[in-house]
């Protein structure tokens, strides 16, 4: 049996731009759509930094062009979503703690791109420490999710950008605050830019999840229990490789944001060196929502060749998905069609950590 987990980043564009309703809202109720159709079940990691902000401008009388309310409707959504029976898990991305919106943008603190860089207490760079921003997170989402299911609990977190190392800090307050598991590593993913930098490059894909060490998620404790990592799998692939139609369309559809992100990369290199980064492989997170069906075949064979060899008992696999990068449904839908032929199950991350931990007794 093929054990896969869809997760999705529910989040505006990193810069604070996009619209709450044509980005986040509609998308997501076409996936939840498919998913009902298919059986599928999602885990949304809900992005609350921002859904603070939007929540706090909105009803201070800032309409930022909306004719109603974003934060309710984001709000409305996920309660909706679970009763459906989908999971909502903590998505953080710090350089919301202090945005302000002004002239029709939001504008970041993007010295805090990066969640281990939030101090333990506030200062004079930043209004929340991390510790309360965990535990206010985790708190947002039960008191909105409790009112669904009293038996509610926000207990697995996912990093904004993927950026979770150095991970001493956060894993101690993580466990201070009840979590019992991360899903933020990708099997070989590396950045070394101004805003994202992390290094999983020595993450092998044979592992599918493990209990993390207290100093560190990327390493294991040796035991069978503790603080379980749950990667998302990916492949290395030339970098060019992954620009095919649909992620090239896709981009096209989310313009300004795509110029935004060509800029910052485009400046700093001549055109042999952009020649030499494209022919450079890259680790390629499992996407959902940005795959060609294409891509996804390779992709789901690649996942079945590995847990034929695994020495893993249970080995599950962690996509991953953005509601504003979700314009074609190709992908998913292979995905719902070959579990029709194939022996594949779709877990939330809640009931994967009960497999995991029954599997392990």
């Amino acid at each position: 049996m093929m054990s896969l987990c869809l997760t999705l980043d529910y989040e505006l564009f990193g810069s604070g731009r996009g619209n709450v309703f044509q980005h986040i809202i509609e998308p997501t109720n076409r996936m939840l759509s498919i998913c009902e159709q298919h059986n599928i079940k999602l885990t949304i990691f809900f992005e609350v930094v921002e859904y603070w902000k939007l929540k706090e401008a909105y009803e201070s009388g800032i309409t930022m062009g909306y004719s109603s309310n974003p934060a309710t409707a984001m709000k409305e959504q996920i309660q909706r979503a679970y009763q459906l029976g989908h999971d909502v898990q903590l998505h953080l991305h710090p350089q919301w703690i202090d945005a302000k919106y002004e002239k029709g943008e939001w504008l970041l603190n993007l010295d805090y791109w990066r969640l281990p860089e939030v101090p333990d207490q506030p200062d004079e760079t930043i209004s929340m420490g991390l510790s309360e921003l965990i535990r206010k997170g985790k708190e947002t989402l039960e008191s909105i999710l409790e009112a669904v299911n009293p038996e509610y609990k926000c207990n697995i977190l996912r990093a904004g950008g993927y950026n979770i190392d150095p991970s001493e800090r956060l894993l101690k307050f993580l466990k201070q605050h009840s979590f019992i598991a991360d899903s933020s590593v990708y099997y070989g993913g590396k950045a070394e830019g101004n805003l994202s930098r992390y290094d999983y490059s020595d993450i092998s894909e044979t592992k599918a999840y493990w209990y993390a060490s207290n100093n560190s998620l990327m390493s294991s404790n040796g035991i069978g229990s503790g603080f379980l990592e749950l990667p998302i799998f990916a492949q290395k692939r030339r970098r060019i490789l992954k620009y095919d139609a649909v992620r090239i369309k896709s981009a096209m559809q989310n313009k300004a944001n795509s110029i935004e992100k060509f800029k910052n990369n485009s400046a700093k290199k001549s055109k042999w060196e952009t020649v030499q980064f494209l022919l450079q492989e890259e680790a390629l997170t499992w996407d959902f929502c940005l795959f060609s069906k294409g891509k996804m075949r390779n992709f789901l064979k690649a996942a079945i060749r590995l847990q034929k060899h695994s020495a893993m008992l249970f080995h599950p696999f962690v996509l991953v998905g953005h509601p504003k990068d979700f314009y074609y449904p190709d992908a998913l839908l292979y995905l719902a069609k070959q579990a029709g032929k194939r022996e594949i199950a779709f877990h939330t991350l809640s009931g994967l950590l009960v497999k995991i931990n029954q599997e392990t007794v």
